[in-house]
């Protein structure tokens, strides 16, 4: 048969040299470092959507790629699907079981989510020791992880700030300022409506424990101003003497060398202990309850209360907001840069 006469041949063979060398299907190699490589550079810049779908194309050229295998699982954790990354750490490691940087992202990976699921802290997990000697092939990214809210907000509109159990204070008015302090965080960080009740409404005297029990208090409540969550608790704030003999360094007039002396420095010691609780406006039922505790000593005999209570605040915000807000925490991985 003579081709030059039969132009389906020729079509065919133009096909195929096509479907050959389509990137998404071609075995050669450095078609798929160069993606790659393109990949791990987008995801440094945050861009993981982009760089996924480019593990993903040289992955199917060489679905046994560990460095592609690690690096998708990263971005999973980034895009916050943690259950499909850990399914392809386990691919990464069996495909090559020898390399310490992917048990290390592995190992870091499970830690991080095991932390966040079991207390919500999201506490960044320390450098394995395998992560010292990394090689040139890969890069350290600290990515920032996607952690939903504690509780469920599906159909949550509306929250009420109620007034909170509180110790005496001769210098802050404990439940007026962590009560202002929490409306104005949830409004600068949800997307919820926050009624401004004034004055909070208060809330019975009884303990803790029976106030989380109270379920049928919390219903009127919320049915009487509309609520579909209610945000109550327990406040202390303290302030103490911490004065004390301390080492310090100095230099001497005579020498110009540092030497040690002990010296006494005046300064104070705050404490900002928050227990919230939070409650199903529909039925008054607990929804959620935590404990948080901060503390700093701030030198000197006369320092600002209400600025301490504030930087205090601040430091635990992030912790009251995840309840019923989405954040994100970093934690660091090993990328594979081809």
């Amino acid at each position: 048969m003579n081709v030059r006469h039969q132009p389906w041949v020729s079509l065919i063979t133009i096909f195929a040299g096509l479907f050959l060398h389509d990137p998404s299907v071609s075995a050669d190699s450095t078609n798929i470092t160069e993606m790659l490589r393109f990949g791990t550079q987008m995801a440094r810049e945050g861009n993981w959507r982009e760089a996924k779908f480019r593990w993903e194309r040289a992955l199917r050229a060489d679905p046994s790629d560990a460095r592609l295998l690690n690096n998708l699982a990263i971005a999973e954790e980034a895009l916050g699907e943690p259950q499909r990354a850990r399914a392809l750490f386990e691919q990464a490691i069996a495909a090559s079981p020898r390399d310490s940087r992917i048990r290390s992202n592995a190992s870091r990976s499970a830690l991080f989510w095991r932390r966040v699921t079991d207390d919500g802290s999201g506490a960044a997990v320390p450098p394995a020791e395998t992560t010292k000697k990394k090689g040139r092939d890969v890069v350290e990214v600290t990515v920032s992880l996607p952690m939903p809210p504690r509780i469920k907000t599906d159909g949550i509109k509306t929250v009420l700030v109620a007034s909170f159990l509180v110790n005496d204070s001769e210098f802050v008015d404990v439940n007026r300022e962590i009560v202002h302090f929490l409306r104005g965080e949830m409004r600068k960080r949800t997307g919820f409506e926050i009624l401004d009740v004034t004055p909070p409404p208060a809330v019975p005297e009884q303990t803790l424990d029976d106030m989380a029990k109270n379920a049928e208090f919390f219903r009127w409540l919320a049915r009487e101003h509309g609520a579909d969550v209610v945000v109550s608790g327990a406040m202390h704030y303290s302030r103490r003497d911490a004065s004390g003999f301390e080492d310090v360094d100095i230099v001497s007039d005579s020498t110009g060398q540092k030497i040690k002396q002990t010296r006494f420095v005046e300064q104070e010691e705050f404490t900002f202990e928050l227990e919230p609780l939070y409650f199903r406006g529909a039925d008054g039922s607990l929804l959620f309850r935590d404990r948080m505790q901060r503390q700093a000593i701030y030198r000197g005999a006369a320092n600002d209360p209400i600025s301490a209570f504030y930087e205090l605040g601040n430091a635990a915000a992030g912790d009251v907001l995840a309840v019923i807000a989405p954040r994100n925490l970093p934690d660091v991985r090993l990328l594979f840069k081809g």
